[in-house]
């Protein structure tokens, strides 16, 4: 027991003074009794450590006690400087935050040492005479302790005799669907020419923050170039076709331009060539390009194949080509990619066999239905309905039985079509009561589109349908025929949509504008194009938020087109209407969207 005692009693004297006091005036028999361990728990209970209560909490930012040399010095020529403020300070994230203008040929050193902060400039940076120089921190100097931000903290200098006092302002965004981005470096030039951008830093720059506003300040008196850029190497130089670019029309006079927008956009790539190459597929080949194209001739080398045996399948956007072709039993295939008259490249394949591609356990070779109307889903009405195939369809049977019922009823006007004479994957289901038959062979057989057989498939309203293809009516390049198609769908009730009569005034005729009707998240849902002011019906619309958007067509080409830089053209204009649309089931809205001329 007096072990015991002894090994508790050094225990606690050795963990805090108090117990010292403790053992010093209790006496030695109580000491060897156990009343000893009811004492210490007493105490112990009453003495533990608590965090001291304690004040406010510290939500003053850090502030200056002193600058060497004073900030907004005149005839500047030091090469270190430092501030003292009157706390212990940190720097967060200062890659980002840190704006130097006009920018250093080479990086300071910047450091912190308790209350200090540290700026040394490079040796071998010479400043610009007659030159304000500014040193914007943003939110990256910080207290030590609460992380308060000394906001958009700045020293400055210049090496003349005054401090330039002129800022200019105003907000970068995309061209295409004005959305903004924080850090795009916009930039003023007192060279004015065209190349500037291509050779050298800027004079001024600020950088943008998430709502694409910036604003430069300290600028000297005297007329620049504007230039906004997304610098994807961080050299404040336009040298990468990865950056997006965006340029004031007109020269900057800082003393009268109080604002400035600039819309910003990618110029296309100017070399055309091949980004990928597959050959994942018996029969088929994919190639990728940087760019869209539609002038791309292919050119077989080996004598495996000729060119009017390949069948050429562009993507919607002109930047892949698929090509199939049959029967070809070589090992490898050699093919020269032309644009126009312009060799591109040479490429090689090992070929799929069709023995192998048949085989195949996990993937085997079979014409397949890749895409086609889920029968657990309302479709809507007015729905084109399309019969997507993995491989190109060569020839439609069209003597086979094909069944299609509505609500178990049979419709004997339907049938399909094959849009072209060359193999195709997509094939439309038409409605009408009679084909015309335009042309017959062994292996194909070609129905026109003139009416009156050109019809969508009027799909009635809370209808269930079923569509059903026998086997062998499909038969694709490689003489492979479809097993059997069953495909059931139901129809919505016409109450469950909305519509839209919408007025569109336009500023001038003879100009094409592409209208287009865009979910929340800019997917198009329909799209016009006119070039006179007109009413366009938007029906069976699902209830639900829509946006209107208008491009410029300036060069008719059905589509938008970003700008040049050097040729100095802007990117065609986009307009949005500012107010969202509502759509209610069972509701008809008519709207007037008036287009101005100074818009």
């Amino acid at each position: 027991m007096k072990s015991n005692f002894k090994k508790y009693r050094n225990k606690f004297l050795n963990s805090s003074p108090i117990y010292i006091a403790i053992f010093k005036y209790i006496p030695k028999k109580v000491c060897k009794s156990t009343n000893l361990l009811i004492i210490l728990l007493f105490f112990t209970a009453c003495a533990q450590v608590v965090a001291p209560g304690g004040g406010n909490i510290d939500r003053k930012a850090p502030v200056v006690l002193k600058y060497n040399p004073d900030s907004a010095s005149l005839n500047f020529n030091a090469k270190k400087i430092e501030i003292t403020f009157d706390e212990m300070i940190q720097l967060k994230d200062l890659t980002n935050q840190l704006v130097i203008s006009p920018p250093l040929q080479h990086p300071p050193e910047i450091a912190v040492q308790n209350k200090t902060l540290t700026i040394e400039l490079d040796k071998r940076d010479t400043l610009q005479p007659n030159t304000t120089y500014s040193f914007t921190f943003g939110n990256s100097l910080q207290d030590i302790t609460e992380n308060n931000p000394n906001e958009n903290f700045k020293y400055i200098f210049s090496t003349g005799l005054f401090i330039d006092s002129l800022s200019l302002k105003g907000k970068a965004e995309n061209a295409f669907d004005h959305k903004t981005e924080k850090g795009v470096i916009v930039m003023l030039y007192n060279d004015l020419s065209d190349s500037i951008v291509f050779k050298k830093q800027p004079d001024y720059f600020a950088k943008t923050n998430a709502a694409g506003e910036f604003q430069i300040n300290n600028i000297r008196i005297g007329k620049y170039k504007l230039v906004a850029l997304k610098d994807a190497n961080s050299n404040y130089k336009y040298d990468s076709e990865l950056e997006t670019i965006g340029f004031a029309d007109t020269i900057i006079d800082v003393t009268k331009n109080k604002a400035v927008l600039i819309s910003m956009f990618q110029e296309p790539p100017k070399k055309l060539f091949i980004k990928k190459q597959l050959h994942q597929q018996y029969g088929n080949v994919v190639i990728i390009f940087n760019k869209p194209t539609d002038s791309i001739k292919i050119n077989p080398l080996n004598n495996v194949i000729k060119e009017n045996e390949l069948f050429v399948d562009y993507s919607k956007n002109k930047d892949t080509l698929n090509l199939w072709f049959e029967n070809v039993n070589n090992d490898s295939l050699i093919l020269q990619v032309k644009n126009g008259s312009k060799i591109i490249d040479t490429i090689s394949f090992q070929l799929i066999k069709k023995e192998t591609a048949l085989k195949n356990k996990r993937n085997p070779l079979k014409l397949n239905l890749t895409n086609n109307i889920n029968g657990n889903q309302n479709v809507d009405l007015n729905t084109e309905l399309q019969l997507q195939f993995s491989q190109p369809i060569f020839s439609i049977n069209q003597s086979e039985t094909v069944l299609f019922k509505k609500d178990s009823v049979i419709d004997k006007h339907i049938s399909f079509f094959k849009p072209s004479l060359q193999p195709v994957k997509n094939i439309k289901l038409l409605y009408g009561d009679t084909a015309i038959l335009v042309k017959k062979t062994e292996h194909q057989t070609i129905w026109s589109n003139t009416p009156p057989f050109n019809k969508l498939v009027p799909f009635k309203e809370h209808s269930t349908y079923e569509l059903l293809i026998p086997p062998g009516t499909f038969t694709d390049i490689f003489g492979l025929t479809n097993d059997t198609i069953k495909i059931n769908f139901k129809t919505r009730e016409e109450r469950f949509y909305g519509s839209v009569k919408l007025k569109i005034n336009l500023p001038t005729s003879n100009q094409n504008y592409i209208v287009q009707l865009l979910a929340e998240n800019e997917k198009v849902v329909r799209e016009n194009t006119i070039n006179k002011s007109e009413i366009i019906n938007y029906e069976y619309l699902q209830p639900n938020k829509y946006k209107l958007k208008i491009i410029y067509d300036l060069n008719k080409n059905n589509k938008w087109d970003g700008g040049n830089y050097l040729k100095k053209i802007q990117p065609e204009r986009v307009l949005y209407n500012s107010e969202l649309i509502n759509i209610r089931s069972n509701w008809d809205m008519e709207l007037e969207w008036i287009i101005t001329r100074n818009q």
